[in-house]
């Protein structure tokens, strides 16, 4: 993925297409699925001192690390799929942020989501990582690569984007995330609103299982607990001027019909900016494109993982 040539494009673009939907017993997908299946209960993983309560984690495999951070809405089990496909070679943590924890509060910004990443690979004995970000998780983690560039090993980053939140778009969120600041649960009606935004229009359309369980855990969250997500990075800084500081090889994943960040606005110029990046859109896939089609992000993981390793 290191182009020397200055005859070859700056970023090296591949489609993956995809006829079809996954079985759902495939997937391995689902936040209240089982989180190991026996090949990964088996796998040693390092001892750790982590003070994370166990529904909040997961961590499997031995060898190189790998940590994956999830987008608003979600939590850790969204990563179930990666995780099976990396444990075998590779030491794999996926964990909560703050929003899908009981310290939830409103208040926090993505600096402060990168200094929890950073503890938290501490406490795994990661001192180097490669980091998976996902939307919130990826905008996280473009903060972090220029925070901790010492730690990376590499960056993969999936729906996310590095300019700022327009006018525009600001007053679009708004009226659906505003009123989530109040006590109770998530209302399903936005639950329903979210769901063309998170997921690929035939998904959506659809509604294969694995919406459907995602819309019966959205029922489950505190609203401020999604509210404080929003304020985290509705007026996060552009960091566009900023990518070329990036120095680690790169992976940018991104659904062709995303909703919410559109590929040639966002994954494009992202892909663009970060000097060593290659970026991977992923056909009939929306914003979530590693939940739709898990496979495919799999493979686009693993072969990019695998060329960190031949360049060591």
């Amino acid at each position: 993925m290191t182009r020397q040539n200055p005859e070859t494009p700056k970023v090296h673009r591949r489609t993956v297409l995809r006829a079809g939907l996954a079985a759902p017993a495939a997937l391995g997908l689902g936040p209240i699925a089982a989180h190991a299946s026996d090949q990964s209960a088996q796998m040693q993983v390092s001892q750790s001192t982590t003070t994370l309560p166990p529904q909040y984690y997961r961590e499997a495999g031995a060898g190189p690390n790998v940590i994956m951070t999830h987008g608003t809405l979600m939590n850790h089990t969204m990563f179930d799929s990666q995780v099976d496909a990396l444990a075998p070679n590779y030491h794999v943590l996926s964990y909560n942020l703050r929003g899908s924890t009981d310290n939830y509060g409103p208040g926090y910004t993505l600096n402060d989501l990168a200094d929890d990443c950073s503890q938290v690979a501490s406490e795994f004995n990661m001192q180097k990582f490669v980091l998976v970000g996902m939307s919130m998780g990826g905008f996280m983690a473009l903060k972090f690569a220029l925070k901790y560039p010492k730690r990376l090993k590499g960056l993969v980053l999936i729906g996310a984007k590095a300019q700022a939140y327009t006018p525009e778009e600001k007053a679009a969120f708004g009226p659906a995330f505003d009123p989530l600041d109040v006590d109770g649960l998530l209302p399903r009606s936005f639950g329903e609103f979210c769901v063309p935004l998170v997921w690929g229009p035939r998904q959506a359309e659809e509604r294969p299982p694995f919406v459907e369980e995602w819309l019966d855990y959205w029922d489950t969250r505190p609203a401020r607990s999604v509210y404080g997500e929003y304020r985290s990075w509705i007026d996060k800084e552009d960091l566009t001027h900023r990518l070329g500081e990036i120095q680690v090889p790169t992976l940018v994943v991104h659904g062709a019909h995303d909703a919410v960040l559109p590929v040639e606005t966002c994954a494009v110029p992202l892909a663009e900016g970060i000097p060593n990046a290659e970026l991977c859109v992923v056909d009939d896939a929306g914003h979530t494109c590693n939940v739709e089609h898990p496979e495919v992000v799999n493979d686009a993981m693993l072969d990019f993982l695998g060329s960190l390793e031949d360049q060591d």
